[in-house]
């Protein structure tokens, strides 16, 4: 393991550098429109354009990184990244924002895509359960860490812009001076919809329901704080929050799924977050110390949501890791994508509170959707575990299918192997229900 972090220390110190620039910028974003005067659904559409901008960077980015390399790709992207905001800092128009921000999502997604596949590829599959949690902790701290910045200058300045500018631009340093040779070809977005609605229509749906959730926390989150009365120190220290209470559900969340049906722990934690958002839509106006609370629970309940949904998606024998990683993704950002621009019109007149309520409907649904599925469609026993992934690309799933989870080509031979002796299982499905089921 030693040699394998030695080989990888310089990709790991690039993506902590470059997360901490790219979680100041996003809770100073909405900071700075709100200083300028934006109204909640502007700020809310810029937001869904940098969901658009990563959907987009994960379809066709692939290729495009094969084609010229990983390390021209990743200095590439990450120019385009520290000129989009430079660019948003300068010119404070919704129009432009909504370009600089698609722009934006699109080279994050390369930029994770080049790092996640190198990792992958030097990591050795007994080490890659290892490699991922190490992965996972780098990127976690890296996103607390922007989102605490933002309390050191006014956002209404140009300071920050430069500092997460700054950022994102040293990430370009250790990659580019790495020894690691370049990867193996990044995997395409592959899966068709209707296979995978047909494998678990649990995970696409709540796959959706907390995208929704969660873009709205990413985009409207500050906006939400400034309109409880926080200032931006108070703003960062919530933010940030909500970043540790997922990191610090993540791994009990995952290895308890791995003892019972999924579908009941995603219920469960819906159930908990929508009780969470009930007493925070009630409370927090009447106590500071509740919101943060608040905060800091709904991020333990929604963010392990995503895995989740993955995890359960991939016992499905029939498909590989890297399809489901990619349709539960998509699926996560065509959330992310919706959730901001219906809770932004509401904000005005309703208050900063119908954003808890929006969350508690979302997490209500996930919970009646897991409890109908449960009791409507049996599911086998597991005997392969998916790895906890975070959300960030499909080439993610290449590291995890390690340690964590089946390989494409181990879960074929496995299929062979039944199908040569006879003892191949026909697989239950979490589709349709059928007539006696209903």
């Amino acid at each position: 393991m030693a040699g394998t972090l030695a080989r990888i220390t310089t990709l790991l110190v690039a993506v902590g550098v470059l997360l901490i620039g790219h979680g100041l910028q996003l809770t100073l974003l909405p900071l700075h429109a709100l200083e300028a005067g934006w109204s909640t659904s502007a700020i809310a559409w810029t937001g869904s354009f940098y969901f658009i901008g990563f959907m987009t960077g994960c379809v066709v980015l692939p290729g495009t990184i094969s084609a010229v390399g990983h390390i021209r790709s990743f200095m590439v992207m990450a120019a385009i990244a520290t000129v989009a905001l430079l660019t948003a800092a300068l010119f404070v128009e919704l129009i432009g924002w909504l370009i600089v921000r698609f722009a934006s999502g699109v080279a994050l997604a390369g930029l994770y895509m080049v790092i996640e596949s190198w990792l992958t590829d030097v990591s050795p599959r007994e080490q890659r359960g290892r490699v991922l949690s190490i992965y996972l902790l780098v990127t976690l701290m890296g996103m607390a860490i922007g989102q605490l910045l933002v309390a050191a200058e006014d956002p209404g300045e140009l300071d920050l812009f430069i500092v997460a500018a700054i950022m994102i631009s040293i990430a370009i340093v250790p990659v580019g001076l790495t020894r690691v040779a370049s990867p193996s070809p990044i995997p395409p977005v592959r899966f068709t919809p209707r296979t995978l609605l047909s494998a678990s229509r649990v995970a696409v749906v709540c796959a959706v329901l907390a995208g929704m959730v969660v873009g709205a926390f990413w985009t409207l989150g500050p906006v939400i704080a400034r309109g409880y009365g926080l200032g931006s120190e108070n703003i960062a220290i919530l933010m940030s929050l909500g970043v540790v209470g997922g990191a610090a559900a993540q791994l009990p969340v995952g290895r308890f799924s791995d003892s019972t049906d999924r579908r009941l722990v995603i219920g469960a934690l819906g159930l908990i977050g929508a009780a969470v958002c009930a007493l925070a839509f009630l409370f927090v106006d009447s106590s500071p110390a509740a919101l943060y609370l608040s905060f800091f629970l709904l991020g333990a309940a929604v963010m392990p949501m995503y895995a989740l949904c993955i995890a359960h998606a991939v016992d499905r024998p029939e498909l590989t890791l890297v399809e489901v990683a990619s349709g539960i993704l998509l699926a996560h950002s065509a959330g992310s994508i919706v959730g901001p621009i219906i809770v932004a019109p509401l904000v005005a007149p309703f208050g900063p509170g119908v954003f808890f309520f929006f969350a508690a409907v979302c997490l209500l649904g996930t919970a009646g959707w897991t409890a109908w599925r449960y009791v409507a469609v049996e599911r086998p026993p597991h005997e392969e575990r998916a790895a906890m992934l975070p959300r960030t690309t499909q080439a993610i799933a290449e590291l995890a299918a390690g340690e964590g989870g089946l390989a494409a080509d181990e879960r074929a031979a496995k299929d062979e192997r039944a199908a040569g002796d006879g003892t191949a299982t026909p697989a239950i499905d979490d589709g349709p229900a059928t007539d006696t089921q209903r």
